[in-house]
Formats: structure tokens, sequence, C-alpha cells
């Protein structure tokens, strides 16, 4: 929307939410976000139709050894969450919230969920580039064309999650790059948050990426700097979730942030399109430490992020309770009662 159209759409917004029976401004963000969802639409639609996608994809910095567990368990838990035995799975099939794994970069034979595999896992950042250019635009353009598959299909609100060992780690990289943060500030406990030992040898490895990749990353336009940084330090669950957004974006779909993992994938995508900041909703506020640094990039302080509840489980659990929790103000908004109904009671 312009701004031009914005204001008038809000005068619209304003025009039905005034004789509601309700203390202006009692729900605080409920009310902010249910604006923002509105507005976005460019109308006040009478339910949210959400789709959720999980982003599955193994990191090379994993699969070497230097980071996490096992790099075979993302594709077990792969395999687990399109079964629907897993803690997002769980909470989308309780909820009653349609979602997808799409498989774009497990290291496995075959393809797991919607087979979008660009490449068994990314390469070692530590010695080179994580991907390709041309493997980073398959996976941009696999989250970009979900969307797109799902648009067609009339839903009007997307919510992201991700699932791949060591991804703590690359968007930690791919945050400090973007935003020159140190690595003591965007590097966190991930899956290990009983071991500080681990932690240190997490930011060494941080610090060390950085150094090594600092001569390609200093690219003067921005589109082709994120997707530099994406390409170089990142993750192909970062690339795919970033082209979502993307799509959500110049599709004026409202999405939502997850943890730290989506949160990073956002500012990304920000840094493409200033326009993200119209259309991305908070979820949960990740135990993450880069977490703040990646929300700011989206526009997003801590007070706007409404579910504090110390989670990092990744899977876009924070996500889809968000879903939930939209769905239902959103519902309680189109239809409560006015004030004059009251009057006739």
């Amino acid at each position: 929307m312009k701004d031009n159209e914005i204001a008038s759409f809000d005068k619209e917004l304003n025009k039905f939410l005034q004789p509601k029976c309700l203390i202006p401004g009692g729900l605080g963000l409920w009310e902010t976000y249910f604006r923002r969802i509105c507005t976005a639409w460019g109308c006040i639609d009478s339910e949210i139709r959400p789709q959720h996608i999980i982003f599955s994809a193994d990191n090379g910095c994993n699969m070497e050894g230097y980071v996490g567990y096992n790099y075979e368990v993302t594709q077990k838990q792969s395999r687990n969450m399109v079964l629907g035995n897993t803690a997002a799975t769980l909470f989308c099939k309780f909820n009653t919230i349609p979602y997808e794994v799409v498989d774009v970069g497990i290291a496995s034979e075959d393809g797991i969920g919607v087979d979008c595999k660009v490449a068994k896992g990314t390469k070692n950042i530590l010695h080179g580039p994580a991907m390709t250019s041309e493997e980073f635009n398959a996976a941009f353009q696999a989250g970009y064309e979900r969307v797109e598959y799902y648009v067609a299909q009339k839903i009007n609100l997307f919510s992201f999650g991700e699932m791949g060992l060591g991804n703590t780690t690359t968007s930690a990289c791919v945050l400090s790059a973007l935003t020159k943060a140190t690595p003591e500030e965007t590097v966190g406990f991930g899956s290990w948050p009983d071991k500080p030992d681990l932690m240190k040898r997490k930011i060494d490895f941080v610090r060390q990426v950085l150094d090594f990749h600092q001569d390609y990353l200093d690219v003067s336009n921005e589109i082709d700097r994120v997707h530099t940084i994406i390409a170089r330090v990142g993750g192909f669950d970062i690339a795919a979730i970033t082209g979502a957004m993307i799509a959500c974006t110049e599709h004026r779909v409202p999405f939502v942030i997850d943890g730290f993992i989506t949160a990073v994938a956002a500012a990304c995508a920000t840094h493409i399109n200033p326009q993200v900041e119209d259309y991305a909703l908070p979820s949960h506020h990740s135990r993450e430490r880069g977490m703040d640094i990646a929300l700011a990039e989206v526009g997003l302080t801590r007070d706007m992020v409404p579910i504090q509840a110390q989670m990092a489980m990744g899977e876009g659990t924070g996500a889809i309770l968000m879903v939930q929790m939209l769905r239902t103000t959103h519902h309680m908004f189109v239809n409560v009662g006015t004030f004059a109904d009251i009057m006739k009671l």
C-alpha cells in the first residue's frame, strides 16, 4: 500500500472498531497486530487461513563435527515431523493449522516431505562458501514458490519454522556479517544451554568464519550483499525462508517469525525489501543471544513480542502458538458486538 492508501484504510479500520464493545486499546498488541494484518490484506477478512512451512536442511559445519549433534538427527527429526510426532507438528494438529516439511538440503538420498532438495547439505563454511550462487538461487526460489503455491489457495497468513543441526551457528554468521555485530553479540547456546565450554568454541568458530570470508562480503549493492552473505556463510534453510518472506511481502500476505533462525531470515529479507517490516509479525523472544539484534533489523523491539517463554526449540513452535492467538483475537475483533447491541439488552 502507498502512504495515502494506508491512511485511508486506517480510517476504515477505526470506523470498524470504534463501535465495538471494547475498551479502546484495551487489547494492546492484539489490536496492533489485528490492524497490521488487515492493512497487509487491504481488507477486513472474516477469518485467518494459516499455513505453516518448516524448511529442513543440513549444514556443513555440523556434518564435519564442528558443532552440535550427529548431523543425521536432521534427517530423522524431519521424517518425524512429516509423521506429525514433533512439538511443532503436534501444536499444528491440535490447533488445526495445516503444515508441511520442505526438504531444501537434508543430507539424505531421498527427499523428505516436499522435495525441493538443492544439495545434500551445505559445505563447511570454515574453508569455503556454504553454497554456490546457483544453489542459493534454487533454495531462495523454493521458499518463494511454496508461498506462491499457497497464496493461490487463498492462504492469508504464513508462519515459518526450520530444522537443521548447526543452524544457530550459520545464523550467527549471517547476522554478524549483515549487521557488523560481533560473534559475542550474536552467538548463543543453541541446543547446548548447559555446556558453556561449547559457547567459546562456537564463538571462535564464527569469528574464524567471518575472518575467512571478510574480503567477499563487502558488496555495494544491498540485494547482492544479502545474497552473498547467505551463500557464503548461511544455510539452505535461511535462503529458503528469506525467499518465502519476500514472496509474502510481494503478495501482501503477513507472516509470523518464529525464533532466532527465522528472525535472521527476516532481517535478510528486510535488507532486500524494506517493506518486509509491514508484513512481519513476531511470536516469541528466543533465548538465543542475537535475537534482539535480528528483530531490530525488522523494526521490532522486545516489547512488541507477545510470548516471553525462553524458548529455543525451532520447528516454528513459537510461531504456531502465535498463529493460534492471532486466529483467536482476529475472530473476536471481527465478531464482537457493539455498544449499540448491548444497549438493546
